[in-house]
């Protein structure tokens, strides 16, 4: 299977380190650019976006590596990081597939992500402060709404994650945000494949009617619009769709 991945943005996530030497006064060490397994990570999770990957399929860390250009050792530890986030699974003789998708257990993250995007947005609304406070969240509606202009689905569904990312950043509540971003990647394969049933220029226009909700500080209409947003992934058919593109021909 041929991947053809191109990383798609470029963006700092090292930490930073404190440490000490003797009696030295402690220093910062300096904030390094993203690494290359995180990168390997990003480009596997784009290429299911991209349909490249189907659910369960399996993933083969040499020709990925090969695909990539890189050497097999960040492969193997970026397939170990997607396992520990739910989107590679770990099977004896199988070796590492991808998730498997069904509707059942779309269902099941969706009302996770309800529980947590309807929580950012009754807290977003409490922060201080007026419409300007969702500057960030316009922006990111924004940049959904460029990106529905490509054609690349791997530049939707990383806008679709930043949209929903900065309203769950918006409730200042940094536990929330990060039990959001633990399950960011196994959104990403969920939202890849429903670009391929649903249109993206309504998503973009869902977008805009909730942070327009927001800005009016209209907190039933948030949630209400929210629950909508959310709630069409239980009308889509995941495992027909999965079927079909596994039985189409080759090339």
């Amino acid at each position: 299977m041929s991947v053809a991945v191109r990383d798609h943005r470029a963006r700092a996530g090292a930490t930073v380190a404190v440490i000490s030497s003797g009696t030295d006064q402690r220093r910062l060490v300096p904030v390094q650019p993203r690494t290359m397994v995180e990168q390997a990570a990003e480009a596997i999770v784009a290429g299911a976006a991209r349909g490249i990957f189907l659910p369960d399929d399996r993933l083969v860390e040499a020709e990925i590596a090969r695909d990539l250009g890189i050497s097999r050792v960040p492969v193997r530890e970026a397939l170990r990081l997607l396992e520990s986030q739910g989107i590679v699974v770990s099977t004896p003789y199988k070796g590492m597939r991808l998730m498997q998708v069904s509707n059942r257990g779309v269902a099941a993250l969706m009302r996770v992500r309800l529980a947590l995007e309807t929580l950012a947005v009754r807290e977003a609304l409490a922060q201080p402060g007026g419409p300007e406070r969702f500057d960030r969240l316009r922006r990111a509606a924004d940049a959904f709404a460029d990106a529905t202009r490509s054609s690349d689905p791997a530049l939707h569904v990383l806008a679709e994650q930043e949209f929903h990312a900065e309203l769950c950043r918006s409730a200042g509540n940094p536990p929330l945000l990060a039990l959001w971003q633990s399950l960011a990647r196994q959104l990403a394969v969920v939202w890849g494949l429903a670009l391929q049933l649903r249109d993206s220029a309504s998503q973009s226009e869902e977008h805009y009617t909730l942070l327009e909700a927001l800005e009016c500080g209209d907190g039933t209409g948030a949630l209400a619009l929210l629950v909508a947003h959310i709630e069409q992934h239980g009308e889509l058919d995941f495992e027909t769709l999965v079927a079909e593109r596994r039985n189409q021909p080759a090339g």
